[in-house]
């Protein structure tokens, strides 16, 4: 009601014309004059007062056109149109890290780089599952940041020799942490079942963290385990680390033979290239029905109202205006 702010300020100043004009009569017959008062108004104590009660009623009037302006403005309720969506980013990551002792120097280093890779993250689901033998899931798909840079911090002390190092390779390594294998093909595996809503058409994505250093018989070869990633419409990128020559090159091959990219885990921009490339996949949204809403906007009109009336009160009573 924008029409009302003019409204209610015109009404405030006829009624207070009117009131002025009323009273002029009855005030002229109640002046009350006193001789002899130049010496009083001469006195620095009168001209003191005076000067305070001047002040008080300046204040109080414009304290009572901050009131009338401000009803005028909460009454003519000033409102805007939200739209709201219940949009919602839709790639999930999956850090799937190998923790066999052959990587075990370099995974503290690919965990402060997917911890970086983290901070250039906005909406995106991230997870970490690392494996050796077998796999364990250190925390699922979150958008929660600061719980998932807390616990890669976390898995990244363990690693550099923390106390619950003994406890993480048991998990991996179905035993003692020497005893353990590196079964690639299982662990790739085990990382595109850790995602979640397979009813739902989401962005997956796995970096795959490893050097290709098979110990052990796996029951998934890594052809096999790609061949699987890519049925499921799940993009693999891998994450050299290190590793013979042999390896990489069949881990390289592998890799983009189902349409992914491999990185070397120890280059300085390796997480940069890996967000771009996440980031530059179709970005797929989950979007409901946008909602549009009126808002009250009031900003600070109550509060100027309210300090008004207070001041109007206070004066009023102070100096019995």
């Amino acid at each position: 009601m924008p029409w009302a702010i003019p409204l209610i300020c015109f009404a405030a100043a006829a009624i207070g014309l009117a009131a002025w004009f009323l009273g002029k009569d009855r005030r002229a017959w109640s002046v009350s004059y006193v001789a002899h008062t130049r010496f009083l108004r001469r006195g620095a104590r009168y001209r003191s007062r005076m000067t305070r009660l001047r002040l008080a009623a300046a204040v109080l009037v414009a304290a009572m056109g901050a009131a009338v302006v401000s009803s005028a403005v909460i009454a003519a309720r000033p409102s805007e149109l939200r739209t709201h969506s219940s949009k919602l980013a839709s790639r999930d990551l999956i850090l799937c890290l190998d923790v066999s002792g052959s990587v075990e120097a370099f995974d503290a280093q690919v965990l402060k780089t997917f911890a970086e890779m983290v901070d250039q993250f906005h909406g995106e689901r991230v997870a970490l599952v690392v494996w050796n033998r077998s796999s364990t899931v250190v925390f699922p798909l979150s958008d929660d940041y600061a719980m998932v840079k807390e616990e890669l911090g976390r898995v990244r002390k363990v690693l550099q020799g923390g106390r619950d190092v003994d406890d993480l390779y048991t998990r991996t390594s179905a035993g003692d942490r020497f005893t353990g294998a590196s079964l690639i093909g299982d662990g790739l595996v085990s990382c595109t079942q850790s995602f979640d809503y397979a009813d739902k058409d989401r962005s997956r994505t796995i970096l795959f963290a490893t050097d290709n250093w098979l110990e052990g018989s796996p029951a998934f070869e890594l052809k096999e385990a790609a061949s699987i990633a890519q049925k499921r419409k799940i993009r693999v990128l891998g994450l050299l680390i290190s590793g013979y020559p042999q390896g990489r090159d069949e881990f390289r091959s592998t890799i983009q033979g189902i349409g992914g990219k491999v990185y070397d885990a120890r280059g300085a921009r390796a997480g940069d290239q890996i967000v771009k490339e996440v980031q530059a996949q179709d970005k797929k949204e989950l979007a409901g029905a946008a909602d549009v809403s009126v808002v009250d906007t009031p900003g600070r009109w109550p509060a100027l109202a309210g300090i008004a009336v207070v001041l109007i009160i206070g004066l009023a009573w102070r100096y019995r205006l």
